[in-house]
This record gives structure tokens, C-alpha cells and sequence, in this order.
């Protein structure tokens, strides 16, 4: 075989291989391959549709995540990981000492578990407090460091006489639900935001009765009783009076039990009080007595 002969058969066969490795390309593996990148192109081009969407997204989510932090930040409650009692009732006590002198019994009540919180519940029962200190406890409670919450209260206006004063005495008698909450979040048990309470004042107290209910018939001792008074002359502004058989003067606008000298008219002889009898105000009209005769 002539040396022409064997490089023209040997140029044949790589003329073969190549068509035919070029015939399997692009009848086979390109039209892979094209399809491959038509759908990446129009997958780009759906992705590419939906990104304002997605910046939208980002957007919101980012104002989200700032709000959420401006709000961890700014929280004024502490939430500890566990709540037992006699840190409740710790707690408790340094309200008692910022309201003032209130008396209750608490009694725990059990616990509701979540998922990653939970709230133990307390009951103040028996409770006995003036309005003012039980408005600045409640306060302390529902505005302090740690979080409670009030589910229940109840009150009701209570009245006394005070056997040593005969004044009546008013308080509230009150009975409470609590919820002391806790949260496995270790990151809620601290807050930089968190701030003691100031002192709070209590508003008008809404459960001071326009008439009392409960009221002394007898006077304090050394306190002049108007019903018990007896003119024994009249000068202009001034009155001597008998009193438990002590002889006194009364000028006008002098206190006695429950009111005032109101009036003192010479012409009539007369003294008037003024009383105010837990709500009721009542005139008294007291004239020297002569012989049998009495005027009121």
C-alpha cells in the first residue's frame, strides 16, 4: 500500500469520526442542552418578574424586624425564666411599701403552662385597705417591673364606728385574682428600659358615699354635742354656754361635734350650729331657757 493511500484512508477515518461525533452533537446533545438553557432563561425571567415582589418582601420584613427591636428594646417588663411564690409575695411587699399599710391573704392557686410561657395565678382574699393605698398597690402591680395582670377584682365600701373616736371609719374591702407570668425566654428576664415606679396619686374616690351609713350617736369626750348645749347668754359674737356642766364661751364659727357655729343673734337670745351628720346637714336652734319654757 502506497504511502498516499494509507494517508487518505487514515484522513477518511478521522473524516467519520469527526461527522459523526459532530452528527451526535447536534442532533442529540445540543438540543439537551438548549432546552436546558431555555428553561434556566425562563426561570431567570420569572424570578427576575417576582423581584420587585421580593424587595417589596425585604422591605417589610426589614421594617418588621426594626419595629420588633424598638419594642425588646423599650420594654419596661421583666419576665423571669420560673415565678414561685415567695418571690411573688417578695415582690408584693415592696408595693405594700410604696401604697402604704393593706392586709390580705394569698393563696396560690396553680399554674397554666404554654408553650414557652406560662402564668402562675394567685388569690388575695380577706383584703382590707383605704382607697388610696389599695389604688396605688393595684398600680404598682399592673405598671411595675414585673409582669402581672389583675384577672379579677372585687371591692366594696365599708363602714365603721370607731369606738374611741366615735368617728366612723371607711375602707375597702377588696379580693383579687393575679397572674404572675413567666417565660423560658431567657433574653425577656432583664430590660435596660425597665424603671422603678414613681409615686402615683390616687384619683377621687369613687366608693366615699354622699351619706354615710354608719354614724356615732354619742360625742367624742371634751367635744361639745349642739343637742346637748345650753344657752346662758347671748353677746354680739359670742354665747356662754353650759356643757357637761362646764360653763364655756362659743364665738361664731367655732367647730363642734359634727358642724359649726353658724349663727349667733342676740335679739332672739339664739345660737344656731350647723351639723353635718355623714351626709345629712341639719340645723340646730339653741335660745336661753326661761323658767319652764324652751324653744329649738
Amino acid at each position: 500500500m502506497s504511502f498516499k493511500l494509507r494517508n487518505t484512508i487514515v484522513l477518511g477515518v478521522f473524516f467519520l469520526l469527526i461527522s459523526g461525533g459532530g452528527f451526535v452533537y447536534w442532533f442529540f446533545i445540543q438540543p439537551k442542552q438548549l432546552d436546558t438553557a431555555v428553561a434556566d432563561i425562563r426561570r431567570l425571567e420569572r424570578e427576575l418578574q417576582q423581584l420587585p415582589d421580593m424587595i417589596e418582601q425585604v422591605k417589610n420584613l426589614t421594617a418588621q424586624y426594626h419595629d420588633l427591636k424598638r419594642k425588646y428594646d423599650s420594654r419596661s417588663k421583666e419576665i423571669p425564666t420560673t415565678d414561685i411564690t415567695s418571690q411573688t409575695y417578695a415582690y408584693m411587699s415592696r408595693g405594700i411599701d410604696q401604697a402604704g399599710f393593706l392586709k390580705f391573704n394569698m393563696t396560690y392557686s396553680g399554674a397554666r403552662e404554654f408553650a414557652n410561657w406560662g402564668y402562675n395565678v394567685y388569690l388575695l382574699q380577706d383584703g382590707e385597705a383605704e382607697f388610696d393605698k389599695l389604688y396605688k398597690f393595684v398600680y404598682y402591680l399592673e405598671n411595675g417591673k414585673r409582669l402581672y395582670k389583675v384577672h379579677a377584682l372585687n371591692l366594696v365600701q365599708q363602714e365603721q364606728v370607731d369606738q374611741q373616736t366615735n368617728e366612723t371609719k371607711k375602707w375597702i374591702a377588696f379580693s383579687m385574682e393575679l397572674h404572675a407570668y413567666y417565660s423560658k425566654i431567657s433574653e425577656l428576664s432583664s430590660s435596660l428600659a425597665a424603671k422603678a415606679l414613681g409615686i402615683s396619686r390616687a384619683p377621687f374616690n369613687p366608693f366615699n358615699p354622699l351619706i354615710l351609713q354608719a354614724i356615732s350617736q354619742a360625742a367624742p369626750v371634751g367635744v361639745i354635742n349642739a343637742d346637748a348645749v345650753e344657752v346662758k347668754a347671748v353677746l354680739p359674737g359670742k354665747a356662754f354656754i353650759m356643757h357637761a356642766n362646764e360653763l364655756q364661751v362659743l364665738h361664731l364659727g367655732d367647730r363642734v361635734w359634727r358642724g359649726y357655729v353658724s349663727r349667733i343673734v342676740p335679739q332672739e337670745s339664739k345660737v344656731v350650729f350647723t351639723l353635718d351628720e355623714g351626709g345629712i346637714i341639719r340645723r340646730v336652734e339653741k335660745q336661753i331657757q326661761f323658767g319652764d319654757k324652751q324653744t329649738r
